[in-house]
């Protein structure tokens, strides 16, 4: 399973009834800051839910074929949408394809749904519930431009 950073390792997906997925990590991470959280000045990891919500947040960030630090199933191709045409509807539906595709290669997520879309004057908030192995939480998002 790619990370959110290049210098980190996730065991790869495993058939089921194989061997059990160990707990999901991630470096904690300050949103508003954009920047690795410290204690005593050192990078530290989280669990679960909370390591998946820092990985959605960067699956959504980082554009898919790009960086030859990430593998080709990590990222996304949300910025193909800017300037589309077609309408709302569309977009939407687009939208909420292209985040699926970038977030359910992570088999510790098994379901995306409820998806709400927000259209501000230059830009677009899509909010969704995601299910994974551990629980469930809503994530909130501003995907792109229009």
């Amino acid at each position: 399973m790619p990370s959110v950073f290049p210098f980190t390792a996730h065991a790869k997906k495993t058939l089921p009834g194989k061997k059990k997925l160990p707990v999901f990590r991630e470096y904690a991470y300050d949103f508003e800051g954009n920047c690795l959280k410290l204690r005593a000045g050192r990078p530290y990891l989280v669990e679960k839910d909370e390591a998946l919500k820092i990985w959605i947040y960067h699956a959504l960030r980082v554009p898919r074929y790009i960086f030859p630090a990430h593998s080709h199933e990590y990222g996304n191709e949300l910025e193909s949408l800017t300037g589309c045409a077609g309408g709302r509807e569309v977009t939407e539906s687009e939208t909420r394809r292209y985040i699926t595709e970038a977030v359910m290669v992570n088999p510790y997520i098994q379901e995306l749904g409820g998806f709400r879309f927000e259209h501000g004057a230059s830009a677009m908030k899509v909010t969704f519930e995601v299910t994974t192995l551990y629980g469930r939480f809503t994530h909130e998002s501003e995907v792109y431009n229009e």
